[in-house]
């Protein structure tokens, strides 16, 4: 199959990640894959000198040239927008985001089946009426988790296919087994958009050190914190992708205290290098078992947060047999199950359009 993929940008994000491993794997097993990128964000275009937009346009080709940042094995074509004469024609075209998939929808019949692969409900991207009024497009939507899924069906009256659930990358995230550190460590992503919950994160180590004063704070991002942070706390700022392992492996508990997401990567990396892993329970019922592969509270509440992790370090027993639960259970999740589910759907659809 000829497949494109129309993202917003090449930056660093787990969505992204996601999007190319999938291109990667695909190109891999033989279909001629192409990623789609405009030169500027999509959407309204803001107000710009033709010298602006000049240097605007030289800033981003220097930059995305390639993405520096992950090894993209398929064709990269970077283009002035998303409009249909700069689109390849395909036999599938994918938006990734709602930006994409308003592009996606003027398309006409030799861009190929139009799929839309949602991974999030992304009302923090824009305008309410204008993210859901995508969700009600023509386009077949691919939803990343059974949440997503129901949300589509329930409120949209979509019949989604799914969930699609990714893999994890066990060549990149692995761990030996290993004791509990002295003094233990806490690992978290920074995210400064605060529905990522790094406010309540930080309140439950706080917490969480009026009993074990001497816990350590591990954090990476790519941004510098601007959320008042613990002074002592361990931050890896924009960490190459091949020191992920590292981080991860360092800590003996993870958490993600995020309040909405649509199936979140770190909590499957950490598990798959043995971290016991204390997440809320958002777009995480497709790959843990909770209680037993992972610990999962209620967003929005740090206090759930800490008790969750305290439980973990008044036991360490139990936080071993979380983490090796944890670990023994997302090794199911492969990537190579998961490209075969997709590549089925996206065979599925195209000859039912034929």
């Amino acid at each position: 199959m000829r497949i494109n993929f129309l993202v917003p940008g090449l930056a660093i994000s787990g969505g992204n990640r996601i999007i190319f491993e999938y291109a990667n794997r695909l190109g891999a097993r033989g279909h001629a894959v192409t990623i789609v990128a405009p030169t500027e964000w999509p959407g309204p275009a803001p107000r710009r000198s033709p010298r602006q937009r000049l240097a605007a346009l030289g800033r981003y080709l220097l930059a995305n040239r390639r993405v520096a940042w992950f090894d993209l094995d398929v064709a990269l074509k970077i283009v002035p927008s998303l409009a249909e004469r700069h689109v390849p024609d395909a036999d599938v075209t994918i938006a990734t985001y709602w930006r994409t998939a308003e592009a996606q929808a003027q398309y006409g019949p030799r861009k190929g089946v139009p799929v839309y692969f949602i991974q999030g409900y992304e009302i923090w991207g824009g305008a309410r009426e204008e993210v859901e009024a995508t969700y009600r497009g023509p386009a077949i939507k691919f939803a990343v988790s059974s949440w997503l899924k129901r949300l589509l069906r329930d409120r949209f009256d979509q019949n989604p296919v799914g969930p699609m659930v990714q893999g994890v990358n066990f060549e990149q995230f692995h761990h030996e087994a290993r004791a509990i550190s002295d003094p233990p460590r806490i690992g978290m992503l920074y995210r400064d958009t605060t529905w990522r919950g790094t406010t309540e994160g930080l309140h439950a180590v706080e917490l969480v050190r009026k009993k074990y004063p001497r816990v350590r704070l591990v954090m990476f991002g790519q941004g510098w914190p601007w959320i008042e942070a613990p002074a002592d706390v361990e931050y890896h700022h924009d960490p190459p992708q091949h020191e992920l392992r590292k981080i991860y492996g360092s800590c003996d508990i993870w958490i993600n205290p995020s309040w909405h997401e649509g199936l979140p990567l770190p909590p499957m990396e950490a598990m798959a290098c043995r971290c016991a892993v204390v997440t809320t329970n958002v777009g995480t019922e497709d790959y843990l078992v909770p209680g037993e592969t992972a610990l999962v509270v209620p967003p929005r509440d740090a206090e759930a947060i800490a008790d969750a992790i305290l439980t973990l370090l008044d036991d360490r027993r139990r936080l071993q047999a979380v983490a090796e639960a944890g670990h023994r259970h997302i090794r199911t999740f492969t990537w190579e199950r998961a490209v075969l589910g997709f590549e089925r759907a996206l065979e599925d659809v195209v000859r039912a359009r034929r």
